[in-house]
C-alpha cells in the first residue's frame, strides 16, 4: 500500500503566495510605469534647456516641434524608472557630443533622480497612412541609430 506524505494545506499555501507574488508585481508594475505630471514636467524642462542651447531639425511626426522627444520610461525586471531621450538629424559626432555635455548640465541642475538614457538617430522614418473610410495617422519605420549614452 502507498501511502501519500502531500500535505493539501502546503500546497494551497504555495498557490496563495504565487497568486499574491502575481499580483504584488502587477501591482508595482502598474505604479513603476505610469505617468505622472511630474515626468511631464521634467521632460519638458530638459527638452527647454536643450532646445535653448542646440537647433535640432524639424519632426516629421510632430510639424512645428524639433526632432527631440524625452519619454519616462521603465525599464528591466525591476523596472527602474529612465528619461529616455530620442534626437532625430544630429549626426556630427561633436554636435552630439555638444549636446551630451548639455544634458549633462542639465541632469545636474535639475537634480534628476532618474538616469537620462540618450539615442541619436540618423533621421525620423515617418509613415504617414489614409485609410478609404477618412482615418489618418502615422507609424515610424525602421530607424538607424547612431549612438546611445546614458547620464546617470
Amino acid at each position: 500500500m502507498t501511502h501519500s506524505n502531500k500535505n493539501p494545506t502546503a500546497a494551497k499555501l504555495m498557490a496563495l503566495l504565487c497568486v499574491l507574488l502575481f499580483c504584488g508585481y502587477g501591482y508595482f508594475y502598474l505604479m513603476a510605469t505610469t505617468t505622472s505630471g511630474d515626468d511631464v514636467l521634467e521632460c519638458q524642462a530638459i527638452a527647454g534647456f536643450a532646445e535653448s542651447s542646440h537647433q535640432f531639425p524639424p519632426s516629421l511626426s510632430a510639424p512645428g516641434l524639433p526632432a527631440f522627444f524625452c519619454d519616462a520610461e521603465a525599464r528591466g525586471i525591476l523596472l527602474r524608472r529612465i528619461d529616455h531621450i530620442r534626437i532625430y538629424g544630429v549626426v556630427d559626432r561633436r554636435e552630439q557630443d555638444s549636446v551630451m555635455e548639455t544634458l549633462g548640465r542639465t541632469h545636474e541642475h535639475l537634480r534628476t533622480r532618474r538616469p537620462m538614457v540618450v539615442d541619436f538617430y540618423e533621421k525620423e522614418n515617418w509613415k504617414t497612412w489614409n485609410s478609404p473610410s477618412g482615418n489618418r495617422g502615422g507609424e515610424r519605420g525602421p530607424e538607424t541609430s547612431l549612438r546611445t549614452n546614458t547620464i546617470k
